[in-house]
């Protein structure tokens, strides 16, 4: 039988991983980013639309390049993760979650939805912390 508690507390590290994930990308802390996904991991982002791939960064090396070029503050973004649907397994989980991307209009500095999609990922627990291992990003819509 599945310990209810130590499922929660699974649970509740994946959500707090995946709102640090989010907190490092928007504020320019490159290694708290790199240190959400696994040494071995895979980010890939394809467009739903015509299903061309964005981005794809396999390995601690890519992801830290990747976000070494990404906007740094004061661009102001933010990335929010919603709905995340979280199933556990032992010392794996499957997440289904939304993603948005909200933006500061330069012109006029209203707030602007410039991206959403979903997230597919596979988690692992290593050393004691869940970490992404793979995150397959879909893009549903975009300003760009």
């Amino acid at each position: 039988m599945v310990d209810e508690i130590e499922l929660l507390l699974a649970e509740r590290a994946i959500l707090r991983a995946l709102h640090e994930y989010a907190h490092a990308m928007d504020y320019g802390r490159e290694d708290a980013w790199v240190a959400v996904f696994t040494d071995d991991a895979v980010f890939d982002v394809v467009e739903v639309v015509g299903g061309r791939r964005v981005h794809r960064e396999e390995g601690r090396g890519e992801l830290a390049a990747y976000v070494a070029n990404y906007p740094k503050p004061p661009h102001f973004r933010k990335h929010l993760v919603v709905d995340p649907v979280i199933d556990v397994t032992g010392d794996t989980a499957k997440v289904a979650a939304y993603w948005l991307l909200l933006q500061r209009d330069d012109e006029n500095g209203h707030p602007i939805i410039v991206a959403f999609g979903h997230y597919d990922d596979h988690w692992i627990k290593r050393d004691g912390r869940w970490r992404i291992a793979r995150r397959y990003a879909e893009v549903e819509a975009t300003t760009y």
